[in-house]
């Protein structure tokens, strides 16, 4: 047996057996390296792998702590997310049952497939059922919620909820979510950076997400002293997916001068625009730079690879699964976790072959 493996195998039955409890801060480095007489390498693996089962979260600057939610055990925590088997959400529905499952959690699996009135069904079936928690995704988090007495009924029962990627502000919840403006901003900027003036946007207009990465969008331009096109700006609503982005970007082309670059909502959006911009005879990212979010696989899937946001998928998941087990032992305890955007540079940007007259400085 590897010593890093018997090292882990310790660590977890002291916390099976309450010698170590949630919370606890565990040994450093350094001393279970000198405890257990092997290396500091060894030891790190051993912590490597306690972090991706959710047994323990590191805290830069405070050491290494134990997650363990011995209270949530044969518990049933329940997710809901817009979709399960599509895009990004396999990747975050793994990362929150790797923890449920490490915790002895039982995962209660259900979609909205982002429709306010399947996330009406959703919860009335959940509170006919026994659950102890809730990690659920706001659906067309930018519309009017006529499902808030199903939030306000979770409450007056004591049931912790939290929301993954947007949130209902009417509610004042607990959430995980991406900086979302920023993330906007970001993407902007890098194409602005190129040297690109003209730069389109393609947006999700039913979704928060798309409305604060519009909203950083039109802030960089700002920033970068840019007027905003209104006929280069695009919205699309959830049941246009598979129509608005390949008319939109047709249209552009016909615009004099069109632009030369864009950020879209999603790389499944990047793809539609990709796809409509060969068949114009226009390359990427030769004639036309464009970026989006969530390095998700179909970033990597076509011969041009995105340039895009990341989108922490995995991370997120455990993350958002540690939550709601600490919410479980704290009945008041409302966490807000916001992710950093991380631009993540491929092949789709490239310098506009022939910038404009003056250089682009962002205003103070």
């Amino acid at each position: 047996m590897p010593k890093y493996y018997r090292l882990k195998e310790y660590l977890k039955e002291q916390m099976k057996r309450g010698a170590i409890t949630p919370g606890n801060q565990l040994p450093s480095e350094y001393m279970l390296a000198d405890q257990f007489k092997i290396s500091r390498h060894t030891v790190r693996k051993a912590l490597d792998d306690l972090e991706s089962e959710g047994l323990i979260f590191r805290e830069q600057g405070r050491g290494t702590f134990c997650a363990y939610p011995a209270a949530a055990k044969g518990q049933t925590v329940a997710v809901v997310t817009t979709y399960i088997s599509e895009y990004i959400f396999p990747a975050v529905i793994r990362g929150i049952e790797e923890v449920l499952s490490a915790a002895g959690c039982l995962l209660l699996l259900a979609s909205t497939g982002n429709a306010k009135s399947k996330e009406a069904t959703c919860l009335e079936n959940l509170l006919q059922q026994k659950i102890a928690g809730l990690i659920i995704e706001p659906t067309q988090s930018a519309r009017e919620n006529g499902n808030l007495v199903y939030y306000r009924e979770l409450e007056s029962r004591g049931i912790p909820y939290l929301m993954l990627h947007a949130y209902y502000p009417e509610l004042d919840p607990a959430y995980i979510i991406m900086d979302d403006e920023k993330g906007g901003y970001l993407a902007t900027q890098h194409l602005i950076q190129l040297g690109h003036r003209r730069i389109a946007g393609l947006f999700k207009a039913d979704d928060l997400q798309g409305l604060k990465r519009r909203i950083g969008f039109l802030k960089a331009l700002q920033d970068y002293g840019l007027e905003p096109i209104p006929e280069l700006i695009g919205a699309y609503e959830t049941e246009e997916l598979y129509s608005y982005p390949d008319q939109f970007t047709r249209n552009l082309l016909q615009q004099t001068p069109p632009p030369t670059g864009m950020v879209c909502y999603n790389d499944q959006v990047a793809l539609f625009v990709l796809e409509a911009l060969r068949e114009e005879g226009i390359k990427v990212p030769e004639d036309f730079s464009l970026i989006s979010f969530d390095d998700s696989s179909l970033a990597v899937a076509s011969e041009v690879k995105l340039s895009g946001i990341e989108h922490p998928k995995v991370a997120m998941g455990r993350q958002a699964a540690r939550l709601i087990l600490d919410m479980l032992d704290n009945k008041v305890y409302k966490p807000r976790h916001i992710y950093r955007p991380q631009l993540v540079l491929r092949a789709s940007c490239a310098r506009k072959k022939k910038p404009e007259k003056g250089r682009i400085e962002r205003r103070n």
